[in-house]
């Protein structure tokens, strides 16, 4: 009876060791995959900064992207320095951690926030078109981009003051109210509304490349991120058994959010090149073709 249960525990502790070193492997898999998805991410979103921001004139709408260009470079900055963190582990405990930690999380529920507002504003386009383009204030997007920065600030902080006081550690929680309850349904809904908007529009009208970029960009986000948050909101709210861990949730999110966040560029440049696929115009050209906000809309 001795010998058959060493037997077993050798046999359990071997599976399991088995077991650390196979998610060892696969943890260092996906945020190889995901620093790679940074390193491509970070110049791609800073030629959007440098050519919304210094090259091209601003317009209401590229005001929106270049925000949210500048909270996506953040936010991969933030996740490369992370798997740096995760394979050589130079980051000191305690506030030099947590300030790396906060800029991660800020950029992320900012560049939410700020997607939302580009939806939001894009619907608003196509229902009230003449206010949009003549009664519109002129400052709008800039004050919007500002209570949207401030916001996210106060919610980290708020994160965190609730940590000290209460010992509330789930970041989850917090990105789950602010991504399941607030921006996925609204982004959801604009996304329905954008593309019921150009499949109805005849085949002989010419669809306003600004329209589609905003609706692929949609797309995209939402099949990379709804998924998660789909389930984050049934185990939290619903109550239902969790079938991954934080840590396995980490996984997905990480190259996830990252492919989302350096998606976007790749975006405006396919939409705004020429179909001739020799074209040599500059992506200042491209970019300025995309980002006119001089189409007429069409209900």
């Amino acid at each position: 009876m001795n010998a058959t249960a060493d037997n077993l525990d050798y046999t359990t502790t071997k599976v399991s060791y088995e077991y650390q070193i196979i998610s060892k492997y696969s943890e260092s898999i996906i945020f190889l995959v995901t620093f790679i998805i940074c390193c491509i991410g970070v110049p791609l979103n800073g030629i959007v900064i440098w050519l919304l921001g210094f090259q091209i004139k601003r317009n209401p709408f590229t005001v929106l992207i270049l925000n949210l260009a500048i909270a996506d470079f953040g936010f991969l900055i933030s996740m490369a320095i992370f798997c740096i963190d995760i394979f050589i582990h130079f980051i000191p405990p305690g506030i030099p951690f947590q300030v790396v930690f906060s800029l991660f999380n800020f950029t992320y529920i900012n560049g939410l926030f700020l997607l939302t507002a580009i939806s939001i504003d894009r619907c608003v386009a196509v229902f009230f078109p003449i206010w949009h383009r003549c009664s519109r204030p002129k400052y709008l997007s800039s004050a919007v981009c500002v209570f949207l920065w401030i916001i996210s600030f106060l919610l980290i902080g708020m994160h965190y003051i609730m940590g000290l006081l209460f010992f509330y550690k789930a970041i989850w929680n917090l990105h789950l109210v602010v991504t399941a309850v607030i921006c996925l349904p609204l982004i959801t809904i604009s996304t329905i509304i954008l593309f019921i908007k150009i499949c109805l529009q005849s085949k002989q009208m010419k669809r306003g490349r600004l329209l589609v970029m905003i609706l692929i960009t949609l797309l995209c986000f939402l099949i990379l991120t709804l998924p998660l948050y789909i389930y984050v909101f049934i185990t939290h709210f619903l109550k239902k058994r969790n079938l991954f861990g934080v840590k396995e949730l980490d996984y997905y999110l990480s190259p996830s959010a990252s492919l989302n966040s350096s998606i976007n560029p790749v975006i405006y440049y396919l939409v705004g090149r020429k179909k001739c696929a020799w074209s040599r115009e500059s992506i200042k050209v491209m970019f300025q073709r995309v980002f006119r906000d001089n189409e007429a809309p069409v209900i």
